[in-house]
């Protein structure tokens, strides 16, 4: 059986569809190109905009045009918040939503002989643990590890705890096997990942911690540990120490921000202050000086004024982020900000999202400024450049997949220019 794949959204769907290709492929299946015709096309969706919804349907409807006879599901979190108008998308024969990923290959081979499924293959958000699905590869050097999924936060702009459900974790005992395999199979750098990854351990027995996590890869002997996006109220002094303490962990932060003013802040449910990230941002330099603070950020919000836009631009300079990434708002139906008034116009959202998307051009370069004259470990990529530990891609010659020590001499444009030691 030939399957085609399409992912849409976070790294982690696109975790989550390299995981089901390996299942197809261990079970004899071929994975193939989207563009080709297959016998199943896999559309893993999002909802995290009201464009990522419309996005979704089109590439289901895109898989059923290009072979009408094809097995057509859908996976991901529009699929799940939106069964019944994804169901009813001509061609789609399977909605599987954000559970069932581990089985999926059985029940696409039951829907492909006409079986319907067991319902019980994919049980609702009460009833489900956290599925194992086996690290990917990112590179031939890199590999991401899912280790937690589901979110309760509920900020007022985003259905994805609608979509992904309560709090789940992946067992210590399964990270260290996953872990430990990755390592023997020659992976340089590991990168942990997960929907809410700072809430990692609280619905396990032992209350384990993304603290527990860090240490577990330096006793598993990982040569890289890199983290995905952070609650920043997670980054308290007992973090800071763990991580300033850590072997493997890279020294890159990437502490979810949104806005740098207290008034957008409360409006979207965002549980901290300006100022109390700024606060354990610090906190990560004074432990490890070298350490790059990254983020995102949304702009135009609902009701945001002019006042709070240059507030949230002031405080980008104030934290001195090495890396910004800029949205502007998208208004998704069904979420508390969707209903506010204040809604910007399209025109006056981009404005913004320029304004916010060359400070950060600036701060950025400014960084790789200040690495200019440090030796630094990079690992080295096939495009001839590599990352440094606190995520400064550099251009430099050296063996692909190998760690290489090299002097940061230069920087043309975002990319810093390196020789080899």
């Amino acid at each position: 059986m030939k399957v085609a794949f399409y992912t849409l959204g976070c790294k982690v769907n696109h975790y989550e569809t390299a995981a089901m290709a390996e299942l197809f492929t261990a079970a004899g299946h071929q994975a193939v190109d989207f563009s080709e015709k297959a016998d199943a096309y896999i559309v893993n969706t999002c909802t995290v905009t009201a464009v990522a919804d419309q996005k979704s349907r089109q590439m289901l409807s895109r898989a059923h045009a290009q072979n009408p006879d094809a097995l057509i599901v859908a996976v991901g979190c529009y699929s799940e918040v939106a069964k019944e108008k994804v169901a009813a998308l001509a061609g789609v024969d399977l909605v599987l939503g954000t559970g069932g990923r581990k089985d999926i290959v059985p029940l696409v081979e039951q829907a492909l002989l006409g079986q319907k499924p067991d319902p019980a293959a994919v049980p609702p958000f009460s009833r489900r643990q956290f599925e194992d699905l086996s690290a990917v590869a990112d590179s031939r050097t890199r590999a991401t590890l899912k280790v937690q999924d589901g979110c309760v936060s509920f900020c007022t702009y985003c259905a994805i705890p609608f979509a992904r459900g309560a709090l789940r974790s992946r067992s210590m005992e399964s990270c260290r096997r996953e872990l430990n395999a990755l390592k023997e199979k020659g992976y340089r750098e590991i990168v942990l990942t997960g929907i809410e990854l700072t809430e990692y351990g609280k619905d396990l027995a032992g209350k384990p911690t993304l603290n527990d996590l860090i240490r577990l890869a330096d006793e598993c002997g990982v040569e890289r540990l890199r983290l995905g996006s952070l609650d920043p109220r997670f980054a308290d002094e007992a973090f800071a120490q763990t991580c300033a303490e850590s072997r493997s962990l890279c020294h890159q932060f990437h502490l979810s921000l949104q806005s740098g003013s207290d008034t957008v802040l409360q409006r979207m449910n965002r549980r901290y202050t300006a100022e109390e990230y700024l606060r354990n941002a610090d906190r990560l330099r004074d432990c490890m000086p070298d350490a790059a603070v990254t983020t995102d950020v949304i702009a135009g919000f609902p009701g945001e004024t002019e006042q709070e836009h240059r507030e949230t631009m002031a405080f980008l300079k104030a934290v001195g982020f090495a890396r910004l990434h800029v949205f502007p708002y998208s208004r998704r139906p069904g979420t508390k900000a969707a209903a506010m008034p204040g809604q910007l116009t399209r025109q006056e959202k981009a404005r913004r999202a320029r304004e916010l998307i060359a400070i950060g051009d600036g701060l950025e370069k400014a960084f790789i400024d200040r690495q200019i004259g440090t030796v630094q470990q990079v690992l080295m990529e096939e495009d001839g450049t590599g990352y440094t530990g606190n995520y400064v891609r550099v251009r430099c010659p050296g063996p692909v997949g190998e760690p290489v020590r090299v002097r940061i001499v230069g920087r043309t444009n975002t990319i810093a220019e390196g020789v080899l030691l």
